[in-house]
């Protein structure tokens, strides 16, 4: 006699298959592509290390430039990917829609998981790496760190389920997004610290969360690290609003989502 499957166990067994299917589909039959999830944050850390390490090295003592550059970089490729993959998953899976079990949601939440698996993994790959080649690497708080990291992903998740479902009936969306992309990676705090800003243009960075989120894992980081205005409840805040917005919005218009 079988048992009926339960929703919530239907749910998993389809985000399972599904997030088989896009890890096929992102890294291909061969191992070598998995390392392609190194080699992006290896390259921006690189360039900004050579560029700016030596003075930089001289501005922060105490604090190693090239960890400084991995707690800034990898945090914002989670957001750029989990925003730019996220906003495609309905568009890149309406085929599987014609089966009952699978939901737009359910691509969703695969595409945004996977970022995560992907971006927390390689954190913690290229900090062991720092540690082999001799840095020193101690971090201060650890529970800190993966709570900023992990209000990230959930302000990353709510604002590209809201592109999501803007972008299946709003396409230009999709061709704007790379215009505020580009100088919003140069105002997150990726490679200075809030602190070296002038007082005067400070209030304007803070409006940014994930500025928010790379000063408070620093803090967690790196014992003489200290912020100068970023915050847990802004953070927490954003991160509450955006997901709330984007699951109301996802809720209005998923039927549209499957027939468009």
């Amino acid at each position: 006699m079988t048992t009926k499957r339960t929703s919530w166990e239907i749910n998993k067994a389809v985000i399972f298959a599904l997030l088989m299917r896009e890890m096929r589909t992102r890294f291909g039959e061969y191992r070598l592509g998995y390392l392609w999830a190194l080699l992006e944050p290896a390259m921006h850390i690189a360039v900004f290390a050579l560029l700016f390490g030596y003075v930089m090295q001289r501005t922060m003592p105490g604090i190693d430039y090239t960890l400084f550059l991995v707690s800034g970089i990898i945090p914002w490729l989670l957001f750029n990917s989990i925003l730019s993959r996220g906003m495609s998953a309905v568009s890149a899976n309406r085929g599987l829609f014609g089966y009952r079990q699978v939901k737009p949601m359910d691509a969703f939440i695969t595409r945004a998981i996977l970022e995560w698996l992907i971006y927390s993994s390689t954190y913690v790959v290229f900090l062991c790496l720092a540690a082999w080649s001799g840095l020193e690497v101690a971090i201060e708080d650890p529970l800190s760190l993966i709570a900023a990291l992990v209000l990230l992903f959930l302000f990353s998740s709510g604002l590209a389920l809201m592109l999501c479902v803007l972008v299946t009936q709003f396409p230009e969306v999709q061709k704007f997004l790379p215009l505020i992309l580009r100088p919003l990676y140069f105002m997150s705090g990726i490679f200075f610290a809030l602190e070296s800003v002038p007082h005067e243009y400070r209030s304007y960075l803070l409006w940014n969360p994930i500025l928010h989120a790379n000063e408070l894992s620093r803090v967690a980081m790196f014992k003489s690290f200290e912020t100068a205005g970023a915050s847990w409840e802004y953070l927490a805040s954003s991160a509450v609003l955006t997901l709330t917005f984007g699951m109301m919005i996802y809720r209005q218009n998923s039927i549209k989502l499957v027939a468009t």
